[in-house]
């Protein structure tokens, strides 16, 4: 006779609510937060940030271009810029250099964000996960979703971040800007 097997259950994507990625962004320090945006508002892998230069973020063309050898499936893709990420990011905008310093001192700035902002749980790749269940919510597009993450396939995207987000908290979500925008300018 053969031995039933146990069904396992897939576990959803884990995501911060909208208050605490704003709580997040707050909290961080000027080196960190530009990854802490990117990773939210782009989706971008952390490797994919941690080899990120600023020479890679066009805001005449409103794109991040991942570069081959430091995409997962070592593909190419440019990633669109939002009217949010875009405000987080000009104020450090830089002609090139690095995004990240060092992933040492990334991480330990991510610990001190979260810490400041009061996040105790933190769900693997929050910035991924969290991008890609708004990001689908609000544009009603996996296909468009997947193509910003490089998945070459919707399919198992909209299974796994379909109805994690109701369309209201997508709004909010991409909503979340710095305070004062207003003198923000591009000098690159």
């Amino acid at each position: 006779t053969e031995a039933l097997r146990p069904k396992v259950l897939k576990k959803e994507p884990g995501i911060l609510k909208c208050q605490q990625v704003a709580a997040l962004l707050l909290a961080a320090d000027e080196r960190t937060l530009p990854a802490i945006a990117i990773s939210f508002f782009a989706g971008l892998r952390r490797s994919e940030i941690e080899k990120l230069n600023w020479s890679e973020i066009d805001f005449d063309e409103n794109t991040i271009e991942v570069k081959a050898p430091v995409a997962k499936k070592e593909k190419r893709r440019f990633v669109a810029i939002s009217a949010n990420l875009r405000a987080w990011l000009l104020p450090y905008n830089q002609h090139e250099g690095a995004v990240i310093q060092s992933p040492q001192i990334h991480r330990s700035g991510v610990e001190r964000a979260r810490g400041g902002a009061g996040i105790i749980k933190w769900p693997d790749n929050a910035g991924r996960h969290s991008f890609a269940s708004y990001h689908l919510a609000e544009h009603k597009d996996a296909g468009k979703t997947a193509f910003e993450l490089g998945h070459p396939d919707p399919r198992q995207l909209y299974a796994d971040y379909r109805a994690l987000v109701k369309e209201k908290d997508a709004h909010t979500y991409w909503s979340i800007t710095p305070q004062d925008v207003s003198n923000i300018t591009n000098i690159k």
